[in-house]
């Protein structure tokens, strides 16, 4: 199996690619404008994954294309796979330990105690719980966040675009690791109140095993937040409308962000009234110029692109690719390489690859993008005659076939990009 295939067959070791995050005000257009996006990277030829968090699933509407809760491929667009999470379904997923408890897991205990029909009552209560129930404030965000790391290590996609719910979701994410550990030490607390009873009824390995999970999944979020907070990996676009209450809740959004230190790259001002001749029109225009202009003070050098009202609704791949047009421009001419480059017209984009497969006479060679990871973590070995990449004990299989002792692989890792070289 050489590279190309493995590729396309979904194996892949880990790299990681390039996350773009459109964040707003509900109902300013961050769908319209990430799917937008979207479609002009998959044009311009860079594996693309539209994501969306936003609990209306509206990204299907607006490409016209039926989306999933897995990456699905868009039907008459190359390099473009789109999905719509579900966090609230995900939440006995993610919590297995805890799922199996809300649902019943207690044996025969609970009649021991209470008697038969207290534990049918309880039972019945529990039928009537929702997933959505268990969510703290922000943990739903955190689980699509949780999943989409998932993806940004899967080496098939160069980019994803992530449209996430509104603004305030994002900032109880961000805040989450801090609510997560006040809220285990009220469950530390309340186990050391009521250990004996808790573990009759759910057994010490079952509790261990939640509170495990727990830990885990805390330190996931944590992990997430550094991504966000790496400029090199990860770029925020806020979308906006020439409106009061939106433009204010825009300068605070890129404030409270900034606190987590996350940088705004840019900024999408939508729905802005066209230049017509028309009393009731000007009037209303120059309303929102006066605001426009206070958020490129507000905003300083960050780029910032202008979308005017157009005199149908939005969506569908053509009409999507008019406002990439208008927020992009044309797409580059020149195939994009490893090496990062900056693209655009109004609102400009670093572009990357992160893998590329480079094959000759002589050798194969796999090059993948790969920051923050010193040389001499990453190392070549073979388990049951494959080839295996180690970086801190995270173990994956080198997706070929043809015979190669690890001794003879060449390992570089420069700027960031690790070059295999495998002689063929």
């Amino acid at each position: 199996m050489c590279w190309r295939q493995a590729l396309e067959g979904g194996i892949s070791p880990k790299g990681m690619a390039r996350l773009l995050l459109f964040g707003g005000k509900g109902g300013v257009g961050k769908t319209t404008c990430a799917a937008a996006t979207s479609l002009w990277l998959a044009d311009a030829g860079l594996r693309t994954l539209l994501v969306s968090s936003d609990p209306a699933h509206s990204t299907s509407d607006s490409l016209n294309f039926q989306l999933g809760n897995e990456p699905t491929p868009v039907a008459g667009v190359e390099n473009l796979w789109g999905m719509e999470l579900d966090p609230e379904g995900q939440m006995n997923e993610m919590l297995p330990k805890l799922s199996e408890v809300m649902s019943g897991g207690f044996g025969g205990t609970m009649d021991i105690f209470f008697g038969q029909q207290a534990k049918q009552e309880f039972s019945e209560e529990l039928a009537d719980l929702q997933g959505g129930d268990l969510l703290l404030p922000g943990l739903d965000e955190a689980l699509a966040f949780d999943r989409l790391l998932k993806h940004l290590e899967d080496l098939r996609y160069d980019v994803i675009v992530f449209d996430t719910a509104p603004t305030g979701h994002t900032l109880r994410f961000l805040a989450l690791p801090e609510i997560l550990e006040r809220w285990s030490g009220k469950i530390a607390r309340l186990a050391r109140t009521t250990g004996g009873v808790r573990s009759v009824l759910f057994g010490r390995k079952q509790e261990a095993a939640i509170q495990e999970e727990l830990d885990r999944f805390q330190s996931r979020v944590i992990a997430t937040r550094k991504i966000l907070t790496d400029h090199r990996l990860t770029g925020f676009t806020l979308v906006t409308i020439p409106e009061k209450m939106a433009v204010d809740e825009s300068v605070r959004a890129v404030a409270a962000l900034a606190d987590f230190s996350i940088q705004v790259d840019g900024a999408i001002i939508n729905r802005i009234t066209p230049d017509l001749d028309h009393e009731f029109l000007q009037n209303r225009r120059r309303v929102e110029q006066s605001y426009i202009e206070l958020l490129r003070e507000k905003f300083g050098t960050m780029a910032i692109a202008e979308i005017e009202l157009e005199d149908t609704d939005i969506h569908g791949i053509e009409s999507l690719r008019k406002v990439g047009l208008i927020l992009h421009g044309e797409k580059p001419t020149e195939a994009i390489g490893m090496s990062e480059v900056y693209f655009g017209k109004q609102l400009p984009l670093r572009l990357r690859r992160s893998f590329i497969i480079e094959e000759s006479d002589e050798h194969t060679a796999l090059k993948i993008h790969l920051p923050n990871i010193p040389r001499e973590k990453i190392k070549i070995i073979e388990i049951d005659g494959r080839l295996v990449i180690s970086i801190e004990g995270r173990e994956q299989v080198l997706p070929i076939e043809e015979s190669c002792r690890a001794e003879f692989v060449k390992v570089d890792l420069v700027d960031e990009i690790l070059t295999l070289t495998l002689p063929i």
